[in-house]
């Protein structure tokens, strides 16, 4: 039975108060918390967009906008790493052998996978499997994870191929590359493997572009229009916190030199309507071309170049939107927003990392803009 938005919410709640209280010391340690990760897992929240033939729930990927959502209000890279764990199970269903699928999640309900679909590696044939060799940037979730996938270039294949290695997931295979500003509790550390032997039967070779083998509405879209949606959620998240957070401060503070309290003021008012519409529009407009392209996806037909650019525009858009609600939230808290205490800062600096993810980049909104006058996008992903 795939899970509905309210009883994703309902489980989320219930390690609500687990990962609130593991939040600080994730982004400290720049990792995710094994406990709630393992959590997590165990409520089957890490097999969302996996088929039901599979053992997953096959949810609509409005339900894992809100999912993403719910999570970001709590803690932003428990969000961020939920959404990408549920991101490359989604690519082992969509390109491993189905035979391999109908087991995995069979015999480990619970199983977190980590990894990246970006072919950073290059993957050689060898008797009974495939030798995978590179450096994979940004693998959200690798220190918690149970497996990953990896995407590589299969060497000499032209046309290009990809071969999607699924391999147990080992801490000597992760260089601590991840010191950031944004994110921090994500542990997006790089993984890297020198000629790792993966046999057969956990590798999906496939050709460049190709459509995944389940014949799903999802699975129908192009890898560039399955990955934007859920970012959009966690931004929304964090802006959404943000509203709350400074609504709590309006309450609270009265401002140097001010007889009146922070809620008084009128550019206080104005930063809160500005941030709960842009965060409104930014969303409607995200569930608006969701819609549209998922009628596209249900009935088997091709996704034009407007409809693509326009998906494409509203996730970047949004996330955007988030951005500046959250800015006008900060300039309105004064310098409270500095400390460390308020939380502001940190919501902001989480919501610019998100953007700096390539599939909602601020630059995809100008891309979008030239598929729109019919212009070359300039970016083999649309």
């Amino acid at each position: 039975m795939a899970a509905t938005s309210l009883q994703l919410r309902e489980l989320v709640s219930g390690v609500e108060n687990l990962i609130f209280d593991r939040a600080k010391e994730s982004d400290h340690l720049r990792r995710p918390d094994a406990e709630v990760v393992a959590a997590l897992g165990d409520l089957g929240l890490m097999k969302l967009l996996v088929p039901k033939e599979y053992g997953g729930h096959e949810v609509h990927p409005s339900d894992l906008i809100d999912f993403t959502k719910s999570l970001a209000e709590i803690h932003g890279s428990t969000a961020w790493v939920a959404m990408t764990c549920n991101e490359e199970a989604e690519l082992v269903s969509a390109y491993l052998p189905p035979e391999t699928c109908r087991y995995l999640w069979i015999e480990d309900p619970s199983l977190v996978i980590a990894g990246s679909g970006v072919a950073r590696g290059t993957a050689s044939r060898t008797q009974g499997g495939w030798l995978i060799t590179g450096r994979w940037n940004f693998v959200s979730g690798c220190t918690t994870a149970q497996k990953w996938v990896l995407n590589s270039v299969v060497a000499g294949s032209s046309p290009i191929e990809l071969c999607f290695a699924f391999i147990d997931a080992n801490p000597d295979f992760i260089e601590d590359t991840w010191h950031t500003v944004g994110l921090r509790g994500t542990g997006s550390h790089d993984v890297i493997l020198n000629d790792f032997f993966v046999e057969d039967a956990f590798c999906g070779v496939v050709a460049n572009n190709s459509l995944p083998l389940p014949d799903l509405p999802f699975y129908r879209l192009p890898s560039a229009l399955r990955f934007p949606f859920p970012k959009t959620g966690v931004a929304a998240g964090l802006a959404s916190r943000a509203i709350t957070d400074f609504k709590f401060l309006a309450e609270e503070k009265t401002p140097l030199n001010s007889k009146r309290s922070l809620k008084e003021r009128p550019d206080a008012a104005v930063a809160l309507a500005k941030a709960e519409a842009l965060v409104g529009t930014g969303q409607a407009w995200v569930h608006e071309q969701l819609d549209a392209v998922w009628e596209v996806a249900e009935n088997d037909e091709p996704v034009t170049s407007d409809l693509h650019a326009r998906v494409r525009l509203a996730c970047s858009w949004s996330v955007q939107n988030a951005i500046r609600a959250i800015q006008h939230l900060v300039d309105a808290a004064g310098s409270t927003a500095n400390f460390q205490n308020s939380g502001l800062m940190s919501l902001l600096d989480d919501a610019r990392a998100v953007a700096g993810h390539f599939m909602v980049g601020s630059y995809q909104i100008d891309t979008a803009g030239r598929v729109l006058l019919g212009l070359d996008a300039g970016d083999p992903a649309f």
